[in-house]
């Protein structure tokens, strides 16, 4: 008889467990809020293929997770709108260019916050919103392409190290540092660079309503301030994260005060647990809520 009733509470307690990490997964990935709601996604850190790793990594967004949260926030009835909450200095000009994509796809309203900083390949995201909201103090801008390519010949000279290179390929050892680059080896990179920037600057000025002269004239790689930017019409207004929210609950339709659920990236957490043992909780949780949820919508 002992031996049941321990086995009972120790069932319990596990239950018990299982659905206060769940609820709280629950409320990490989806958030946990009845009612129409505005969706926020967090844009942080360089934009990259590549996932960030260990503790001390560089924070970076790929273009698989941001869709994957875009998805998301496509795929819930009850989400009228979406925010980008962005914090990055941009990056890969294909993984920027790939995000931006989605955005454009959405069929949701879409509204660009910008807060600390939102440049390059961050503001070509940016661009791609029906709405762009930047903090006063916000830098954003840097509209341009950067190809940086070491030389350390000289270097290596002085310490006495050389280099046997063989090639198929004339040009094929042009980026090693090896040696320096040639002439018409610099000119072919300035030529697919500038033509990275014309297409960089075709997508800023169709998505702002700009002529291409004019995109061109403030973009150079500069970079603005928040109240610059909506002088020269980068961004649409200035004002905080509740603002965004605001503009984008009203071009949702939202009545009232929206919710508002945010979308985070997976933590210690659920990586510690596992995914097994997350998705237990993770589904007795979003059980017990959409449970919750019908119990309400009844008359």
């Amino acid at each position: 008889m002992r031996r049941v009733l321990i086995f009972i509470l120790v069932l319990i307690f596990l239950t018990f467990s299982i659905s206060v990490i769940g609820a709280y997964l629950l409320s990490k990935h989806e958030g946990v809020a009845f009612g129409e709601k505005v969706a926020v996604i967090p844009l942080y850190g360089t934009i990259s293929y590549s996932q960030d790793t260990g503790f001390f990594a560089e924070s970076r967004v790929t273009p698989a997770k941001f869709k994957e949260q875009l998805k998301k926030a496509e795929n819930d009835d009850s989400v009228k709108a979406i925010v980008i909450d962005i914090n990055s200095p941009g990056g890969s000009v294909v993984a920027s260019e790939e995000i931006a994509t989605a955005l454009e796809r959405t069929s949701k309203p879409t509204v660009a916050w910008l807060s600390e900083v939102a440049t390059s390949g961050a503001y070509y995201v940016a661009s791609s919103a029906d709405y762009i909201v930047a903090d006063k103090a916000s830098i954003t801008g840097s509209i341009g392409v950067i190809s940086v390519f070491p030389q350390f010949s000289e270097l290596l000279d002085k310490i006495g190290v050389n280099f046997t290179i063989i090639k198929g390929g004339e040009f094929k050892d042009f980026s090693t540092g090896y040696r320096p680059m040639r002439d018409e080896e610099i000119e072919m990179m300035e030529e697919v660079v500038s033509e990275i920037y014309d297409q960089f600057l075709w997508k800023i000025a169709s998505n702002r309503n700009f002529s291409i002269e004019y995109a061109r004239s403030i973009a150079e790689g500069k970079v603005y301030s928040g109240v610059k930017a909506a002088e020269l019409g980068l961004v649409d207004e200035i004002g905080d994260r509740e603002k965004a929210i605001e503009i984008a609950s009203r071009m949702g339709g939202i009545k009232g005060e929206p919710k508002v659920v945010t979308y985070r990236k997976s933590g210690i957490l659920e990586e510690f647990i596992g995914s097994a043992f997350m998705n237990i909780g993770y589904g007795f949780a979003k059980g017990l809520v959409e449970g919750y949820t019908h119990l309400m919508a009844e008359p």
